[in-house]
């Protein structure tokens, strides 16, 4: 017996094994069911995620139709602070005025309906990528909806109704009466506002190349000054009036985020 229980004292004594930490139940369980989800499962969550964003669309489309003709009144606001509050428009076509309520629904859907159903579709892909590329993908469309916007405020607060008083007062005759067709109006408005909205996804796109490895921020920083003259024609172009105060309220928001983007792509380097 003594030997016994020296024998057994002797032992050392050995550790269990650490028992396995588990990971966050929703993401693991998300994982696994994808691991384990067939193609045909895949395009059917596909389909539900398409029916989701749809319904989104259609619901702000219709919330904006029912509100037509307020809306009409503040996108048509900027053409009566140059011409005054009693400036009026014509109609040519007769499916004109139902088509501008129609147009600005749409393009109201877009713009708030857009970001969620990107995210919609992010949703759909991350599970199959790694934790850090989900959070930059994340990041990304944040930022992104939120330049969009920006271009789109600008636009609205300076250049728009800058291009109005430009070619509707500045340009015009004193024997000819100013006053556009309703349609025209809406699609200039349209296409002015959607030029400086993507106009400030240049921060986007180039954090997406140097992300691939396509561009570098060194290369950027040794060719700034040919980048500068390429957003000076960009904006000269892309600016809705001739003039050089319509050139550059696109030219210095897109040389600030310029700057911005070679600061993010070095930090997305150095990671």
């Amino acid at each position: 017996m003594y030997l016994t229980i020296r024998g057994m004292a002797g032992k050392k004594k050995s550790n269990p094994a650490p028992l396995p930490q588990p990971e966050d139940s929703t993401e693991s369980l998300t994982r696994d069911r994808e691991k384990y989800m067939t193609l045909g499962d895949h395009l059917e969550e596909l389909r539900m995620v398409l029916i989701r964003s749809l319904l989104l669309v259609a619901v702000i489309m219709g919330i904006s139709l029912f509100f037509g003709e307020e809306i009409h009144k503040i996108l048509a606001q900027p053409y009566k602070n140059v011409l005054g509050p009693q400036a009026t428009f014509y109609q040519i076509k007769l499916m004109a005025p139902f088509m501008i309520y129609l147009k600005s629904s749409f393009m109201i859907s877009i713009l708030l309906g857009l970001p969620f159903v990107l995210f919609f579709l992010w949703g759909f892909v991350s599970p199959a990528l790694d934790p850090k590329l989900d959070r930059y993908g994340k990041f990304l469309i944040l930022f992104s909806t939120l330049l969009f916007w920006f271009g789109v405020w600008l636009c609205w607060t300076e250049a728009f109704e800058n291009l109005l008083r430009i070619f509707l007062v500045n340009f015009r005759p004193p024997d000819i009466e100013s006053r556009l067709p309703i349609d025209e109006y809406y699609e200039i408005f349209f296409n002015i506002h959607l030029i400086f909205g993507l106009s400030f996804q240049l921060p986007i796109v180039l954090i997406l190349l140097g992300s691939l490895g396509i561009i570098r921020a060194s290369f950027l920083i040794s060719k700034w000054r040919e980048a500068i003259i390429g957003l000076a024609v960009a904006a000269a172009v892309l600016s809705p009036g001739p003039d050089l105060i319509s050139m550059l309220f696109l030219f210095v928001p897109l040389t600030v985020l310029f700057a911005v983007s070679i600061i993010l792509m070095k930090v997305i380097e150095r990671e």
